[in-house]
């Protein structure tokens, strides 16, 4: 319940203002109509009215805040609500009434040589019962509107904390989705190597190794710098490169101000497996890999270009890293990001990346 104990300071000076300055308006209307009826009257006699009754008021209107907010204006309980707050205005005014009283015999008592006779009191609380409806029913609105603003700012809140679960959710399962499809390929690497060579299968875990703790040492941590991502995936291309063997040639064209951007964790792993799988694996020739970053007006602009050994790939998209990848950057970034393929020969494909440089590593830009 509203109390005025559990009022701070600033809203107590507050609530006091605002009745007080409602006392004055009602002052100069109680000045107004006894001038104009001709009594008789002391000077602060319409002030002490005024006062009396707004302070009275302010005593019982936490009462009938946190009804409002202990009664819902739901369709399914409107009418019983409805009910609730037209009895409510009976007991409420009763003790608005009582405590107006109270006050203005304080206030004459304190004021030598002047009574105070309100008259028949049952005549005055008949009297007074209907006068106050009109701010009984301001009260209840303004508190079921703050209530409900309330509410709706709360609902907000809470629908944008689960999109941001959601969105962490799908994200954590791309990421899960696209670490066992690789464990797996680099198992079966090891697998078919270590009984034909059994150094080449050393030099595979330990680059495994690698690339594992570097997913561990990650997996809190959604983006890393272009720097700390090259260095993984450097591990990945040299369990390609001890697969294929002279069969792979790989170049790297890095930017250097690039390296301090941050990018999602993992973003090129599922991304260089492709084009392993599409451009090496099926030609006994083999191909190349070229991986260029640069900036250019304030994006990233990441390039992989891989030789193409199934022109037949249709659309421009193939393979579940590189469908998960385009999920990712929707999710992280919205439109603000993009993934296209492009064929600059019928041997080639080249997959670009434009991210927006929202994000830069703190220990990299000096």
């Amino acid at each position: 319940m509203l109390s005025y104990y559990r009022l701070s300071v600033k809203q107590f000076t507050l609530w006091f203002i605002a009745f007080s300055v409602l006392g004055v308006f009602l002052a100069q209307t109680e000045i107004a109509d006894e001038l104009k009826g001709g009594s008789q009257f002391y000077a602060w006699e319409p002030w002490s009215w005024a006062f009396t009754a707004v302070y009275a008021y302010a005593m019982v209107t936490p009462a009938i805040i946190n009804y409002c907010n202990k009664w819902t204006l739901e369709k399914a309980q409107l009418v019983k609500t409805l009910v609730k707050l037209i009895l409510l205005y009976i007991p409420v005014t009763f003790a608005f009434i009582t405590c107006m009283l109270v006050f203005r015999y304080l206030v004459y008592w304190l004021m030598p040589g002047v009574d105070y006779d309100p008259g028949d009191l049952v005549d005055v609380y008949i009297y007074e019962f209907p006068k106050t409806i009109s701010f009984y029913l301001m009260v209840a609105f303004v508190a079921y509107t703050k209530l409900y603003r309330q509410r709706a700012q709360q609902e907000q809140i809470n629908a944008a904390r689960l999109h941001g679960e959601l969105v962490e959710a799908r994200l954590e399962m791309l990421q899960h989705q696209l670490r066992p499809h690789f464990l797996f390929n680099t198992l079966n690497l090891i697998s078919s190597t270590m009984y034909q060579d059994v150094d080449k299968a050393d030099s595979i875990i330990a680059r495994l190794a690698d690339l594992l703790r570097y997913s561990l040492a990650s997996q809190h941590e959604p983006f890393v710098s272009l720097r700390e991502e090259l260095d993984a995936m450097n591990s990945y291309l040299e369990i390609a490169q001890l697969r294929f063997g002279e069969r792979l040639t790989t170049e790297l064209q890095i930017e250097p101000a690039s390296l301090s951007v941050m990018i999602p964790v993992m973003l090129l792993q599922p991304l260089l497996e492709n084009a392993v799988k599409y451009g090496i694996e099926p030609s006994d020739n083999g191909g190349s890999i070229l991986i260029s970053a640069k900036l250019a007006e304030n994006r990233l602009v990441i390039r992989i270009v891989n030789s193409l050994q199934q022109p037949t790939i249709k659309g421009s998209s193939f393979g579940i890293g590189l469908e998960n990848t385009q999920k990712r950057l929707e999710y992280l970034y919205r439109e603000k990001a993009s993934l296209t393929l492009n064929k600059p020969a019928e041997d080639r494909i080249e997959l670009l990346i434009s991210l927006p440089v929202e994000r830069l590593d703190r220990g990299t830009q000096n």
